[in-house]
């Protein structure tokens, strides 16, 4: 893993991962956290019509057929989500490891940047990675300090 010095920052630690994949990355959860959440994922990364079956509304009314700039959130165990991370590889990801779910309502979308993170810890985040697109540089933002070390071994 080709990873940066580790940053102290006042809300945790901070490493770089460059040319990073997710399966790499997902090296970075804690399996004693239970919970990921996958913000923003686009199953295509392109912008084109291509076909799918999907949900039309919660009652579970399905449509098939053309779709395209599908984009949703998922919430998962992460033991489900380490063992479909290589699926996310061609992908970029922004993902919250946490001690339980996310609240229905929570939406980083309406809080400002320097409010974030204070937000997320207080609903029990304990990690944060964001890659931008597959193969680019990763930042990993962990909320304890010490714990980037025992994955990066420095």
């Amino acid at each position: 893993m080709n990873c940066t010095d580790i940053e102290l920052c006042s809300d945790g630690e901070i490493v770089y991962v460059h040319n990073a994949v997710v399966s790499v990355l997902a090296k970075f959860l804690a399996p004693s956290f239970p919970w990921v959440w996958v913000l923003g994922h686009r199953p295509n990364r392109y912008m084109q019509w291509w076909d799918a079956t999907l949900p039309l509304n919660s009652r579970g009314t399905d449509y098939s057929g053309s779709i395209r700039d599908l984009c949703f959130d998922l919430q998962l165990p992460t033991h489900d989500f380490m063992a479909q991370a290589t699926g996310f590889d061609d992908h970029g990801l922004v993902l919250i490891q946490s001690d339980r779910p996310m609240a229905d309502t929570l939406s980083l979308h309406a809080i400002p940047d320097a409010q974030q993170n204070a937000v997320l810890k207080q609903n029990g985040a304990t990690l944060r990675i964001y890659l931008p697109h597959a193969h680019e540089t990763a930042q990993v933002q962990s909320f304890t300090k010490g714990y980037l070390a025992t994955i990066v071994g420095q």
